[in-house]
């Protein structure tokens, strides 16, 4: 799922999934953006509850030690400075898998990619970048690569003194680039006194394919634009990096994640997604049945099922194996947690992912979505903004920061909310369905009646999510109609429609004599 660095032109849907993708993914989040003013943040910071699942799962040690390591670290972005300026996907790759490895650590607490990568080609000083991100360490590098050669060099830095404890350059083969990865973690262990279980490599290799484990960075890095021509692209990369070697199953895990987007973003209709999702993630879970993320998507998977209780077999499968993983639990917050009415849980578990990464727009929004099903409106007209300074162009914090608003009786502030996010995207199919409930809930009637037939229109000719139409059928008094959306959207799978018995949008489908058959079909009735 931000889930925060210099990027190419934002486009509607790359805010979005984030959501939730996001949630399936993706973190989701990754996000590059403006300078970072970060206010209100402390709230979002305080001691958290301990979370329920240590109780229930007895895996006290790996969440405590996550909060209250005494070693803690970012990982900026490497520099690129290969000739190649398309060679970034590589510098990029090379530092999130660092990040990922030493994250599995449980005493050294690592900042999540978005905020570390939040620095990106900027002129700050690491004393200040140590303070905003509230960590001990800073580790930097540069990577140039040349044909078959790479050099590496790294450094880390006392973030707070701001001087140098150790530095390296690795002039190598591609060939070694798995060697590298690993002796740059056990440096960083060994300078920062953090204990090892064992004496095995830090770095996993999924591949013994150099040349695969390129055309999968490369995939990963155009996934994560989350346009439709860079995720075309992504899977062109991953279907290559699966023809040089087919028992790669994080390539297999990737590919997943791109028909995950596709579905959710509404680039795919949802069944036809799903069916992609299920053939690549069993695929690759018959590979390597320890790939957290892989169970968090069947997670996800059941969830789309109604299946809950499978839902959750899945994401305490996949929080077994990786306790620390932001994506699997942005996957079980989203997926399980609020749909089964923890929202308390899932209030924690987004609190809990800011402490990992402070300067994502995306855990910001999350946390704001948690209070806005909670009907806690000030909070989460609060974390919008703060989602919004960090990145103003942030799709889902514009829709809940308006639909706040106009929960308030606010309407006049929730148009122009919705109005501006209109500009932005261009008028996508979300942003419309948005804006047409907001002008029906103010008595603008026929600007939401124009607004639905634009709605109309557009879904001759493409796929249009049917969440997007009961919730201006509702404002409109249409409850029938709007009920039958709902329905569809039901039937269809649509992932905005899991919400549904907590979400305000639809409090008037509440007393409505289709409701509890609605509620049982999904699996959700008391």
């Amino acid at each position: 799922m931000a889930q925060a660095v210099a990027r190419p032109a934002r486009r509607w849907w790359l805010p979005l999934v984030a959501a939730v993708v996001l949630l399936s993914l993706v973190g989701l989040w990754v996000w590059r953006g403006q300078q970072p003013r970060y206010q209100g943040a402390s709230e979002s910071r305080a001691d958290l509850p301990q979370l329920k699942r240590d109780q229930e799962w007895g895996s006290k040690s790996s969440t405590a030690a996550a909060l209250t390591a005494t070693r803690s670290l970012a990982v900026l972005p490497f520099a690129n400075l290969s000739a190649d300026k398309e060679n970034e996907y590589f510098s990029d790759g090379l530092a999130e898998e660092i990040i990922n490895s030493l994250t599995l650590l449980p005493g050294l607490r690592v900042i999540a990619r978005t905020s570390s990568f939040s620095f990106r080609g900027k002129e700050v000083d690491v004393r200040e970048i140590g303070s905003r991100l509230k960590v001990e360490n800073i580790l930097e590098g540069s990577v140039r690569k040349v044909g078959n050669q790479i050099r590496v060099t790294v450094q880390l830095v006392h973030a707070g003194e701001g001087y140098q404890l150790w530095s390296q350059r690795y002039d190598r083969k591609m060939t070694d680039v798995f060697a590298i990865q690993d002796e740059i973690c056990r440096a960083i262990v060994d300078k920062l006194r953090v204990e090892l279980a064992a004496a095995s490599p830090l770095v996993k290799r999924y591949t013994e394919n150099v040349e695969a484990y390129n055309l999968y960075l490369k995939a990963h890095y155009q996934l994560f634009k989350f346009t439709p021509e860079s995720m075309a692209k992504s899977k062109e990369y991953y279907e290559q990096a699966i023809a040089l070697d087919p028992n790669y199953a994080r390539a297999w895990v990737g590919l997943t994640s791109y028909y995950t987007n596709m579905g959710f973003f509404g680039f795919l209709p949802p069944n036809e997604a799903r069916a992609g999702q299920s053939r690549t993630v069993q695929k690759a879970l018959e590979l390597d049945d320890k790939l957290a993320e892989g169970h968090g998507i069947m997670g996800v998977i059941q969830s789309y099922d109604f299946n809950w209780k499978g839902a959750e077999r899945e994401f305490r499968r996949a929080l077994e194996l990786d306790p620390r993983s932001e994506d699997v639990w942005a996957m079980y917050d989203f997926n399980y947690l609020v749909p089964m009415r923890r929202l308390d849980e899932a209030v924690a578990a987004s609190r809990r992912a800011l402490e990992l990464d402070p300067l994502s727009p995306f855990l910001q929004w999350r946390l704001g979505y948690r209070y806005f099903l909670k009907r806690e409106y000030d909070r989460a007209i609060q974390q919008c903004r703060n989602a919004l300074e960090l990145d103003p162009t942030y799709f889902p914090a514009h829709v809940f920061l308006g639909l706040s608003y106009a929960q308030t009786g606010k309407s006049d502030e929730a148009i122009r909310v919705l109005e501006k996010l209109k500009q932005l995207t261009g008028g996508s199919p979300m942003t419309l369905g948005y804006l047409g409930q907001v002008y029906a809930m103010a008595g603008r009637k026929s600007e939401a009646r124009k607004l639905l037939g634009q709605l109309q229109d557009l879904a001759k000719k493409t796929y249009v999510p049917p969440s997007c139409f009961p919730g201006i059928y509702y404002g409109l008094g249409e409850i029938e109609t709007g009920f039958q959306w709902l329905e569809k959207a039901a039937d269809e799978r649509d992932a905005l429609i899991m919400h549904v018995h907590l979400d305000p949008t639809f409090d008037p489908t509440r007393n409505h004599p289709r409701y509890p058959a609605l509620l049982r079909k999904m699996n959700l009735e008391r």
